[in-house]
């Protein structure tokens, strides 16, 4: 009988554990998109390179007025891109290896680092149908980032009709069956 307490003790002692344990285990939110606060449309490209092992939240915040405008959350060393609204940002990146939760991040200690790119990056329209955006390579030594230029290319082509159009002759009016396009193609590509 003089065991029974011992074992409560230590079941209770393991049970604290697992809860501190599963309370200090939060799931990492997707990579991608966490928020926009900006009210605009997210469509600058934006590509971040990172190396595998730490995870990072990226945080734009407006020049203008210094407020938080976009984050998203990045998997170490996989593949991310995100689309961002028009304007000067700087980007502040926090990364570490166990994620704590949205407002704790990675929490605080030499595990999490936290550090701003030197210089604000713009995104905006450039020319007709250009949009400016960054590719932003944190794979070098320590902090320092590669920044180069991304951009996307639009056009616009109109769906014209294939069939040949009547006109009457010697006049330039459209005959009757003719019928202005309809629809039109927009393509984008990544050209710089």
């Amino acid at each position: 009988m003089r065991a029974l307490p011992i074992i409560v003790a230590l079941m209770l002692c393991v049970g604290g554990v697992a809860t501190d344990a599963r309370a200090a285990d939060v799931a990492s939110p997707p990579a991608g998109l966490m928020w926009n606060k900006t009210g605009l449309p997210a469509v600058f490209p934006l590509q971040v390179k990172t190396l595998p092992g730490r995870d990072h939240v990226l945080t734009l915040l407006d020049v203008k007025t210094g407020e938080e405008a976009l984050a998203a959350y990045i998997r170490g060393g996989a593949f991310f891109r995100v689309l961002v609204p028009p304007g000067v940002y700087r980007l502040r990146f926090v990364s570490g290896k166990h994620w704590q939760g949205e407002e704790a991040l990675f929490g605080q200690g030499a595990d999490t680092e936290v550090f701003e790119l030197r210089h604000p990056l713009e995104f905006e329209t450039r020319g007709l149908g250009i949009k400016s955006g960054h590719i932003v390579d944190l794979r070098g030594r320590g902090m320092e980032a590669r920044i180069t230029d991304q951009r996307i290319c639009q056009a616009f082509r109109p769906d014209l009709p294939r069939a040949k159009v009547p006109v009457r002759e010697g006049s330039r009016a459209v005959g009757p069956d003719f019928q202005a396009p309809q629809r039109g193609n927009l393509r984008a590509r990544y050209c710089g």
